[in-house]
């Protein structure tokens, strides 16, 4: 799966919980989501600093707050694909989509999701075929 077609795939399936994704699907929407929030959040800083240097111009500081909103919208608007994607990239693995649930453990439960994400594919599972 390419890198646009994996992002396009990301808003397609938006609460698709069934099924597989590869891993490069899994990869490429992340990769995706760096840079559009890291690129969100350099404009947010660059407008900010921008108030602090002129002086306390309120153009720069409504900027920066405005796209702190946008920002936050799309990580809310974000949020359920990227559960889905997860659940279905479990799937891909051979693993049951409740095991997204450890996520919830406090230090550790990111790590395994990462590492989850990581494991290669499995073949032709109860899930589906391999894509």
């Amino acid at each position: 799966m390419g890198f646009l077609e994996a992002y396009k795939s990301f808003w397609k399936n938006y609460v698709n919980f069934n099924g597989r994704a590869p891993g490069s699907a899994y990869w490429y929407v992340w990769v995706w989501n760096v840079i559009i929030i890291g690129g969100l959040y350099l404009l947010a800083g660059i407008f900010g600093m921008s108030m602090m240097v002129e002086g306390g111009s309120l153009a720069g500081g409504g900027i920066a707050i405005f796209i702190l909103i946008v920002m936050g919208l799309y990580s809310v608007a974000a949020l359920l694909p990227t559960l889905s994607l997860i659940v279905r990239r479990l799937h891909d693995t051979g693993k049951s989509g409740f095991f997204i649930f450890l996520g919830l453990i406090p230090f550790v439960g990111s790590l395994i999701i990462i590492i989850f994400m990581c494991l290669s594919s499995d073949g032709p599972n109860q899930y589906g075929e391999s894509l």
